[in-house]
């Protein structure tokens, strides 16, 4: 291989690089940790609102354990706004709400992953928030830009008859309240302006509806009610006196509505006599 080969191969990926659309955002990877059970993916998670590519949208994760008590649901995302990956910093903005944890960091060479993976409370820390560029990848130090990733927790408890449904938000707009975990791509050769990207979430307890009664006793409610209908007494009809009609009336009453004689159950209605 000629050294002229070797330098056009290297300004042509510099080029590509250069020629990325600005504001590209990817997802790279996601754990969730539901109180013990892991998944690296979207098992449970309704994203009919969320683009599972670029990381951007809504997720709602419904948690239903079937018993009162309190459980822990955490989870980490690791997005790249853009190239270099490795030049982003993190932010905090708001405070968490009751119960609610955040860890920022970058995504491998900080602690953020094993604490989503060991679950519970995160430690509410920022440890990327370095604003010195890092587009060589040679900045070394707690002021340097890195590769951002983000987490988030919820501590909850749930009572009888209770489940939880989990929001969380991905979006390069600004939703404006509540805690927000803020990843930056600064300005750099590859990138003519600053890219965003707003992590947000809160857990709401909702009480699962029960069913009604009828629903629980099934179809032999309605055998058990046809059956009583079919034996109610005929004695209104039977007895003038009570209904005020004559005996032959309430009697022929009772045969028009199949509770006449068992030997002739329709009385004279073909004509027999």
């Amino acid at each position: 291989m000629t050294k002229s080969t070797i330098v056009l191969g290297l300004l042509l990926l510099v080029s590509s690089a250069s020629l990325m659309p600005a504001g590209t955002v990817e997802l790279q990877s996601i754990l969730t940790n539901i109180n013990g059970a892991q998944q690296t993916d979207f098992t449970g998670y309704n994203t009919g609102a969320f683009d599972q590519s670029a990381g951007i949208g809504a997720l709602a994760y419904t948690f239903n354990p079937g018993a009162p008590g309190t459980y822990f649901f955490d989870v980490f995302f690791d997005h790249q706004l853009n190239l270099p990956f490795f030049n982003e910093f993190g932010a905090v903005l708001g405070a968490p709400a009751v119960g609610q944890s955040y860890e920022i960091g970058d995504s491998f060479a900080s602690n953020i992953y094993n604490d989503v993976a060991a679950g519970g409370a995160l430690p509410d820390t920022n440890s990327l928030p370095g604003q010195q560029s890092n587009y060589n990848n040679d900045c070394l130090g707690a002021t340097c830009s890195g590769d951002f990733a983000s987490a988030l927790g919820f501590l909850f408890t749930l009572g009888g008859g209770q489940q939880a449904v989990i929001t969380l938000n991905l979006s390069q707009t600004d939703p404006g309240s509540g805690l927000r975990l803020v990843d930056t791509h600064p300005v750099d050769p590859n990138n003519s302006s600053e890219l965003h990207l707003f992590v947000s979430g809160d857990v709401v307890d909702v009480t699962v509806p029960e069913p009604s009664n009828l629903l629980l006793c099934g179809p032999m409610c309605f055998i058990l009610l046809a059956g009583f209908r079919r034996r109610r007494p005929v004695n209104s009809l039977s007895s003038g006196s009570e209904s005020g009609l004559g005996p032959n009336h309430a009697i022929s009453e009772a045969a028009l509505t199949g509770y006449g004689s068992r030997e002739e159950p329709f009385g004279n209605i073909h004509g027999r006599g």
